[in-house]
């Protein structure tokens, strides 16, 4: 098996251990209501997706050896720090965990770019474990009686993976394979500010999908399933059809089927399928323009969620018609862009 299927697949279950790790924490230990509960969950996104730019830069400045093991021990401290309670221990220990998951995306961001040959699907493989497991970590921490300790397990399991994947680019002569996905790379500054606009569009409109279908665990794990296959399908057809082709025709593509989809569980899954095909364009555009640096351009992707996220923190739920315009209009721009600057 070559290199970019072994680091694909087991950053794939890096990304799989690490979402079940953090959404069980959450899930289990902070259970408060009201604005607390809303500052929490803003400071773990912010650790979590904002600081990524910055742990990649201090990668490339052979300032943070080995990210992936860093991460590790971020998490498992933070274990040992997060309680029930809402106090000072719990909220370091909340940003310690939030770090953790942000050093170990870097971890296979990296190690998935270092070996891909120039391919998006080994990135997109490695970005898909994370669908599987966000819900299975909101399903284990809603159990009753369900222990932090037990994460302790994946935690583990989390740095045995990065060890054996170390060993396949850890070793690398540092040089990581050209991208050809943007049409003007001479216009790195355009570029880069067009892949962070169309993924923080996508992240909100990840969160203005309405859905009403979704009443079952079983429904859960399909929507989320269906994410992640987007994911990491988008990458292989990206590799095999083009960028551009994927990227503008899904994007057009997911606008009915979320759209009309609000009660009908088939017609909403397969506009999440659709929606989630481009996950991985935005990050191959960047690197056309910054391949010597794929920890700092998968930290642009991650900054732009964080963005897109911002309106939901600050004014909730827009309404079905309010939603369903910015889903349009977003979609639209977005398809536009990715038109403009993809070959």
């Amino acid at each position: 098996m070559g290199r970019d299927k072994v680091l694909g697949i087991g950053y794939f279950f890096v990304h799989v251990l690490v979402e079940i790790v953090c959404f069980a924490m959450l899930s289990s230990c902070f259970t408060v209501d009201g604005g607390l509960l809303w500052g929490m969950a803003l400071c773990f996104d912010f650790f979590a997706f904002a600081t990524q730019g910055a742990i990649g830069a201090l990668f490339h400045r052979r300032k943070c050896p080995d990210p992936g093991s860093t991460g590790s021990i971020l998490m498992l401290l933070s274990l040992f720090l997060i309680s029930d309670s809402s106090g000072p221990l719990s909220i370091l220990g909340l940003i310690l965990l939030a770090l953790g998951n942000a050093f170990l995306h870097e971890a296979g961001a990296i190690g998935t770019t270092a070996c891909s040959g120039g391919k998006l699907f080994p990135a997109a493989l490695f970005v898909a474990g994370g669908s599987f497991g966000v819900v299975t970590g909101q399903y284990l921490g809603a159990l009753p009686g369900f222990g932090k300790y037990w994460l302790i397990l994946p935690v583990l399991l989390t740095e045995g993976l990065v060890l054996l994947t170390n060993r396949y680019w850890r070793k690398a002569d540092g040089a990581y394979p050209p991208f050809r996905l943007a049409r003007e790379p001479e216009r790195p500054l355009f570029l880069c500010l067009t892949a962070f606009g169309v993924t923080a569009a996508r992240s909100f409109i990840g969160y203005a999908i309405p859905i009403s279908w979704r009443k079952e665990l079983w429904q859960s794990f399909l929507l989320f399933g269906m994410m992640g296959a987007g994911k990491a399908l988008g990458g292989w057809l990206s590799d095999r059809f083009g960028a551009r082709r994927v990227g503008v025709l899904s994007t057009l593509l997911c606008i009915p089927f979320l759209l009309f989809g609000r009660d009908l569980m088939l017609v909403s899954i397969l506009g999440v399928f659709c929606f989630s095909l481009t996950m991985s364009i935005t990050y191959g555009m960047l690197l056309s323009v910054m391949g010597d640096r794929p920890g700092v351009a998968f930290g642009i992707t991650t900054l732009g969620l964080f963005v897109g996220l911002l309106p939901v923190f600050a004014f909730g739920s827009f309404g079905y018609a309010v939603n369903s315009g910015l889903i349009v209009a977003l979609s639209l721009g977005s398809a536009y862009l990715l038109n403009r600057t993809l070959q």
